[in-house]
């Protein structure tokens, strides 16, 4: 189900350059951004991906919504993740439950734990339910195909978490939180790039998510332009379903038979999790560095603890929770969804960790910083339960 792919870099380096390299490399890793620096292949402008960093570890703010309908009455909701068990489809889905509770809606959670047959499944029974409406963190048109109009002509209002990549219609959802792994992607290619740049990159999909996938092509094409001295050693391709059974060995196995990879880019946290373990297996703690995006429990702690993980660009996915049951309000009011991006990407928080900006003792979900839940009960005229 999965496929192992790899490509290596091409001219040699004469001694004389290579000593070169190595002496201008170890100037460009410091965080020195008064310059470009330069090693043999190209030159990395540090001072631009010193300053895309800077940028994606700061911490957020409240940027909107103002106003907010009072909540709709007698509603039934009910949450689809891509897979309960994976934790960054199971954080959004809690805490929109959380908070359509808090709305005094009926609530459900129905799983279909990573198969595609049973995500399909889960619609139909959503429809044979009655629900009024479906949040569905990471199912896409792709994956839901021809059951999104059937729904949509049911009445049932439909959310789900595949960003830009799926934009609202008449026919398929009444919108999309912000999730294409794209922005971030290019993010932990500049982290890299800034860190290393003679990295070599081990680049870890799940296809089967086009998120995931847009998130993948985004940092190849990123490391290549930023990092033109950086390369991608190897690439592994993985289905959800086989994440806690054979990733792990199939990991550790593409390491070591790729020694020379230095850096690992992961499409998600909850695949971090089996990475970093591959890489404390295989005896590479050090020598092989991990980056990923959603900031689970986790993951934070890998990166305090030195254990695999050097930084992760968080989502605080509690409020992507409560963002999407405010638009799922608001398309029950028969208002327009909110936000500025046209299709309901609604305000979250979202910041670059690392070791650097990570408290020592971390061990709960990085929440965004910021009581998102006291701003939208104040919106929807409510007190907290």
């Amino acid at each position: 189900m999965s496929k192992t792919h790899s490509g290596r870099a091409g001219a040699r380096l004469s001694l004389a350059a290579a000593a070169l390299a190595m002496a201008l490399g170890a100037t460009a890793c410091s965080s020195n951004t008064d310059a470009a620096s330069t090693v043999a292949g190209g030159s990395v402008n540090t001072a631009k991906l010193q300053k895309v960093v800077d940028a994606a570890m700061k911490a957020p703010t409240w940027r909107g919504p103002t106003s907010s309908p009072k909540p709709a009455k007698g509603k039934f909701v009910i949450d689809i993740p891509c897979a309960q068990s994976a934790v960054g489809c199971s954080r959004p889905g809690d805490s929109f439950l959380a908070a359509a509770k808090e709305l005094g809606w009926r609530t459900q959670m129905i799983d279909p734990a990573g198969d595609p047959q049973k995500l399909q499944a889960a619609f139909q029974q959503a429809m044979q339910l009655g629900a009024d409406g479906i949040f569905a963190p990471g199912a896409s048109k792709t994956q839901v195909g021809d059951l999104l109009p059937k729904l949509r002509k049911a009445g049932i209002k439909l959310i789900t978490m595949a960003g830009s990549l799926d934009r609202p219609s008449s026919t398929t959802w009444d919108a999309t939180m912000q999730n294409d792994y794209a922005p971030y992607a290019k993010v932990l290619a500049a982290y890299i790039g800034l860190k290393d740049p003679k990295a070599k990159v081990l680049v870890v999909n799940d296809s089967e998510f086009p998120q995931v996938d847009s998130g993948v092509k985004a940092f190849k094409k990123s490391l290549a332009a930023d990092c033109p001295t950086c390369t991608v050693g190897a690439t592994l391709d993985f289905s959800i379903v086989d994440l806690q059974t054979t990733f792990p060995q199939q990991v550790k196995a593409t390491l070591q038979a790729h020694p020379d990879v230095t850096w690992v880019y992961a499409p998600y946290d909850f695949a971090g999790v089996q990475i970093n373990q591959a890489i404390m297996q295989a005896g590479l703690a050090g020598k092989v560095k991990s980056v990923g995006t959603d900031g689970n429990p986790q993951n934070l702690q890998s990166i305090v603890q030195g254990t695999g993980q050097t930084a992760s660009y968080a989502r605080s996915d509690e409020w992507v929770g409560y963002a999407a049951a405010d638009q799922m309000n608001r398309l029950f009011n028969g208002q327009k969804i909110w936000g500025t991006d046209g299709f309901g990407g609604e305000n979250y928080g979202i910041q670059l960790f690392d070791k650097s900006n990570l408290p020592a003792d971390v061990k709960d979900v990085w929440d965004g910083g910021y009581d998102f839940r006291s701003q939208y009960r104040k919106l929807w005229g409510i007190s907290a339960n």
